[in-house]
């Protein structure tokens, strides 16, 4: 598992799976078994991209597709990291080398281009109206990560080995993250079991997240009851509606100074929630981790937290 210090109190690990990830800008470790990769059709969201020879220069335009390179070995020379580079190195648990292109919402792409890259990745959400000019710069994939579930995130794992030359590498990484998933799971006290509900506090507005987002199924894969069910990952909700779902457990992931919830202190709709009036029910949680950086070494990290946490 791969994150800062600060987050959670939990020691860094350097890699996922005992998987260290390179640094470097220009080359990588995989780059001689990618040398021997043939050409290879890719299926993705926006249809199949033809992919010849090694590939030694990625863009990830999502922290998810950060995320599996590093676990592939791969460093990426560009990430598209919001223009906050704590937020890799967080992820990455050690500071890399590569280029920032930028926001995730509006990656530049002459910078992309500079970087004489050999395949770009980009999300389904956000990129697909620019998949033909990212193109045009590169091989480009274009994957489900935001509105992604933990399913979508080990596909993505082993979609991009296979770009990068060695679908087998992808497929054995997301093997060993699964039974790292069951050695995590073990640890949850049958006693101690509760609903949990993950919303993400702004200023503003809240937002749930349902079962089919990433947290959520991370959630229900270790065996806990997320209880707002829907086919799309993120619910916006009124004080009301977080009321009317009433989980046993909430976690609440913000990272602004007054969120929406502290001006519902002092409410009896949201003082009586059985999360606010119940010991050990109530936690605020890592919004970098919880909400944005999705991919195999999250998961593990929030499936260990969230146990952690119930066991309590």
């Amino acid at each position: 598992m791969r994150f800062g210090k600060k987050l959670l109190g939990i020691t860094l690990i350097a890699g996922l799976l005992g998987i260290a990830a390179c640094s470097g800008s220009s080359t990588t470790n995989s780059a001689s078994s990618s040398e021997e990769a043939t050409t290879r059709t890719i299926k993705h969201d926006k249809g199949e991209t033809t992919i010849e020879g090694p590939v030694n220069r990625v863009v990830a335009l999502e922290f998810s597709f950060v995320d599996a390179l590093l676990t592939l070995d791969e460093t990426p020379v560009g990430i598209a990291d919001d223009n906050d580079k704590e937020r890799i190195t967080q992820l990455a648990g050690k500071e890399l080398d590569y280029t920032s292109v930028g926001t995730r919402n509006e990656p530049n792409q002459e910078i992309i281009a500079s970087l004489q890259p050999d395949l770009i990745i980009a999300d389904t959400d956000r990129h697909s109206q620019i998949y033909d000019q990212l193109s045009k710069i590169a091989p480009t994939l274009v994957l489900n990560s935001r509105e992604g579930s933990y399913q979508d995130m080990k596909d993505n794992t082993v979609t991009i080995a296979e770009a990068l030359g060695d679908k087998a590498k992808g497929e054995e990484v997301v093997k060993q993250h699964e039974a790292k998933m069951q050695e995590i799971t073990k640890e949850l006290n049958p006693e101690k079991k509760r609903s949990v509900q993950l919303v993400t506090a702004r200023a503003d507005s809240l937002h749930i997240a349902t079962d089919t987002s990433f947290v959520g199924s991370v959630i229900e894969t270790v065996g806990v009851d997320v209880p707002v069910k829907s086919d799309k990952a993120y619910e916006e909700a009124s004080l009301e509606r977080i009321a009317e779902v009433n989980p046993d457990v909430l976690l609440i992931a913000t990272d602004v100074k007054d969120p929406i919830t502290s001006t519902w202190q002092g409410n009896p709709v949201w003082d009586d929630m059985k999360a606010n009036s119940t010991p050990n029910s109530k936690f605020d949680v890592d919004r970098n981790l919880y909400t944005r950086f999705r991919g195999l070494g999250t998961a593990e990290h929030i499936a260990q937290d969230v146990i952690d946490k119930l066991n309590q």
